[in-house]
């Protein structure tokens, strides 16, 4: 008996020893969702590329089960590449209503002090705009595959 004590005893602390403690977002339910920032302009062909990333962002917060509105904490995505598939690849695609792009972005969270509290970096080569999933309308919402990719990271950070 004194044997099973001790080992439970051991499993536990090295458990707790090992378990990392919650994310950055683990207390959080309100997130604001600041503009998106372009560090190279030349790097980003469309011009609506940072208010539809914005948006994509907004909608994967409310998709991540979390508030958006006036928060303490701060969202934002630094975007650093934005481009379409090349005009033969986008010729093989046409009328399946969807739009390849490759983009490289940061996802950027910061307290009220403006202290970083998380900076992932990732590169999604599909769908920014909003598509319908697989099934009809009414079966799934739209979605995008940077949506996708930023609720993705947004539940990592929880």
């Amino acid at each position: 008996m004194k044997i099973f004590r001790i080992l439970f005893c051991v499993t536990a602390l090295a458990t707790s020893a090992f378990c990392s403690p919650g994310g950055v977002l683990e207390k959080v339910t309100k997130i604001q969702v600041d503009p998106t920032v372009v560090e190279q302009p030349d790097k980003v062909t469309d011009s609506i590329a940072p208010n539809l990333v914005r948006f994509n962002l907004r909608a994967a917060i409310k998709d991540a089960h979390l508030e958006e509105g006036s928060s303490p904490v701060k969202a934002h995505i630094v975007l650093e590449k934005y481009s379409p598939e090349n005009a033969t690849k986008k010729l093989l695609n046409f009328g399946s209503g969807k739009n390849i792009n490759n983009v490289d972005a940061r996802l950027v969270i910061e307290d009220a002090s403006g202290k970083e509290l998380a900076n992932v970096q990732f590169h999604v080569h599909g769908s920014v705009a909003f598509t319908h999933a697989e099934g009809s309308a009414q079966d799934r919402p739209a979605t995008s595959d940077f949506e996708q990719r930023l609720v993705q990271e947004i539940e990592r950070l929880k």
